[in-house]
């Protein structure tokens, strides 16, 4: 008779330590089978991105080779979860299973349909946030749409500490006798091949983790906003941005391991200003829940407008201008930097993201969801809820945005964050003979790069254009 197991589905969860649903499954007594099903759904999505697929399937090769250390290994299926789960529970007369919350709409449709499909108890955890969108309502119990109190009432909220170590030995399901496929490669999935990814797993989120809050922590503050080449080189870009978002993304870092990792360097910090950037930091933190919780209350926003007025502005649909922004090629040196960036290393700087965002709805006027679906696509920490709460800030379409009077020049913003052109010369080659003085404005020179276009339009023409479509909706 098959020994009776729980099953622990692993979606955005790929770590072992600080995992709450494991946490709970290994504490049943049972053997603990660990299963990831890959949804064929979330490979023909407008927002798929191989990028982020190929990083997600390194976390899986580097969680199995974990696994694989304490005698167990990585169960991992394909096909529809709503027909895999259950037919795993039957297969391995699974008692219970234990999952993780996800908080996106098609997340949430499957889960509640998948509490219907299975004939054994489905236990469910909000392991992927400090705070769960239940725990930070209004007195009237209605959800913030506004940073500023919601980040207020989130600070005040007792955290969770990161649960005890980790200790697995002897309690995972032994898989001898059956046939463990191996993990599908791109090709395995009938795709192409993408561009290099940096190291996945939780070892290597734990280690960036410590290395920045070693010392970079201290001057983010200040420095966050400088534009970062690449931070995933270790080197001097390294102190500018931590990184790591991908890591967040596929729950290769718990956010309570971020958390408990900033206060121990807040105790720590050599002065108050040190102080500060920490705080700075973890405000960040603040930012990703605050989205997370207003795409589970408002689904509406994955596909349109937050402030339903905005859906009549008259936004431009051009295909030539949406091809040269996606492609770096708009002739305003930091725009095509960033996007280079994003195409080459599926990483755009967070500032940078404010420039191009900017740029795409306000100086072409081209609809926020253009650039969300095309950030989605190339992007492996591309998160539902944080891309799409970037994007209509930047639009000036969602809760707390950028009110559409502010519109980003493109240039300053290049003079104020890459002053002397080294991110704009690392991405646009096109440019790197260029002396400091027209860096930003090539155009201006008397004899232009040949090889590099001159800009795709003129910012004070596109800003009193956009000024005019959104006072038309406001005058309405």
């Amino acid at each position: 008779m098959t020994e009776p197991v729980v099953l622990w589905w692993l979606r955005r969860d790929l770590r072992l330590d600080d995992n709450m649903a494991l946490n709970a499954a290994l504490t049943t007594g049972m053997k603990v089978l660990p299963v990831f099903i890959l949804d064929p759904m979330l490979l023909k999505g407008e927002r798929f991105s191989l990028p982020r697929l190929k990083f997600m399937l390194a976390g899986l090769a580097a969680l199995r080779d974990e696994l694989l250390a304490l005698g167990s290994d990585l169960l991992v299926r394909r096909g529809d979860p709503l027909q895999v789960l259950p037919s795993l529970v039957s297969e391995f007369s699974a008692t219970a299973v234990y999952a993780n919350r996800d908080y996106s709409p098609y997340a949430i449709r499957r889960d509640q349909q998948m509490v219907a499909a299975l004939a054994v108890p489905l236990h469910w955890f909000d392991d992927a946030v400090l705070h769960a969108p239940a725990e930070t309502l209004k007195g009237d119990r209605t959800p913030y749409v506004v940073y500023s109190p919601y980040k207020r009432l989130w600070l005040t909220l007792p955290k969770m500490s990161p649960l005890q170590e980790f200790n697995g030995n002897g309690k995972f399901r032994n898989f001898s006798g059956v046939d463990i496929p191996t993990l599908p490669s791109l090709s395995d999935l009938g795709l192409p091949e993408t561009i290099a990814v940096p190291k996945a797993g939780a070892q290597e989120a734990m280690r960036r983790l410590n290395q920045f809050t070693e010392r970079a922590i201290f001057n983010y503050a200040v420095a966050r906003n400088d534009l970062t080449a690449n931070p995933f080189d270790d080197g001097a870009s390294a102190d500018v941005s931590s990184g790591l978002s991908p890591y967040f993304r596929f729950g290769m870092l718990s956010p309570r391991q971020a958390y408990a990792a900033a206060l121990e360097a807040r105790l720590v910090a050599p002065t108050t200003a040190a102080q500060d950037s920490v705080d700075t930091w973890v405000s960040e933190l603040a930012w990703r829940e605050f989205y997370t919780q207003i795409l589970y209350r408002f689904p509406h926003v994955y596909n349109t407008s937050f402030r339903a007025e905005y859906e009549r502005v008259e936004f431009r649909q051009d295909a030539h201008e949406l091809r040269a922004w996606q492609q770096g090629e708009t002739g305003y040196p930091v725009v095509d930097a960033a996007m280079r960036q994003m195409n080459s290393i599926g990483w755009m700087h967070n500032r940078a993201r404010m420039i191009v965002s900017s740029f795409l709805t306000k100086d072409l006027l081209i609809y926020w969801r253009e650039g969300d679906v095309a950030f989605m696509k190339a992007l492996i920490d591309g998160d539902p809820a944080a891309n799409n709460g970037g994007w209509q800030w930047a639009a000036g379409t969602g809760t707390d945005a950028q009110p559409y009077f502010r519109i980003f020049n493109p240039v300053s913003q290049s003079q104020k964050f890459d002053p002397d052109g080294a991110y704009i010369r690392r991405w646009v080659p096109e440019l790197r003979g260029v002396p400091n003085a027209f860096i930003h404005e090539p155009w201006t020179m008397a004899s232009p790069p040949n090889n590099y276009p001159p800009p795709i339009v003129d910012h004070k023409f596109a800003r009193e254009r956009t000024l005019n479509a959104f006072k038309a909706i406001k005058s309405e």
